[in-house]
């Protein structure tokens, strides 16, 4: 019987011991990491731009532009990273955020990325006052923008290219980025050349417009 007694004593001593190792292990958490996205220059054709395209654009010309605000689809517009787990799966990555909302990010990128590849002066600042002032818009609607734990990236676009007193230009772009592993915090990165391969063709509509 005391035996019996001991080997209980020791189980519920040992369940206790594992018990609290449970509780402190729900106690804690990764540390939360933040990302951002950047610009990435690409060639400048302002090298070849017309001399007066500059002082043309501050000065208010319709063919200045800016980038105008950036819808993206419901299911990334959201605080942690998101990436593509199989063809109907994505994951949410609790501890992995961005520091910013995703799309303001992404209009700030895009209006730096065509800045670098059109002439000076050309795109004005997203939060440069307009009104009174002659200038092309350019809206984006981010209809897909996922990598996946090899640094793959698909991103999909919309865009309409408004200008005043003429019909609007619309079209849309479908990127693949493809896979550059290992990617431990690098996804951030790659979705930002992915914006600046969308920068680049957006700056041939908006050049030959």
């Amino acid at each position: 019987m005391n035996s019996r007694v001991s080997h209980r004593r020791a189980w519920r001593r040992r369940a206790a011991w594992l018990g609290c190792c449970v509780l402190a292990g729900c106690g804690s958490s990764p540390p939360t990491r933040f990302y951002i996205l950047t610009d990435v220059a690409g060639p400048t054709p302002a090298a070849s731009a017309p001399a007066d395209s500059a002082p043309a654009a501050a000065a208010g010309s319709a063919k200045a532009l800016q980038v105008g605000p950036v819808t993206i689809a419901p299911e990334i517009d959201r605080p942690q990273l998101v990436t593509r787990a199989g063809t109907n799966r994505i994951q949410v990555a609790d501890f992995e955020r961005w520091a910013a909302p995703l799309a303001d990010q992404i209009q700030r990128v895009l209006s730096d990325d065509l800045a670098s590849r059109l002439a000076p002066g050309l795109v004005l600042p997203i939060d440069q006052p307009t009104t009174g002032q002659a200038h092309r818009t350019l809206s984006v609607a981010i209809e897909e923008f996922y990598g996946d734990s090899r640094c793959a990236v698909s991103l999909r676009a919309a865009w309409t290219l408004a200008a005043p007193n003429a019909s609007p230009l619309q079209g849309s772009e479908r990127l693949q980025l493809p896979p550059s592993a290992p990617c431990d915090g690098e996804l951030p990165a790659a979705m930002s050349r992915a914006l600046a391969m969308l920068a680049d063709r957006l700056s041939i509509v908006i050049s030959t417009d």
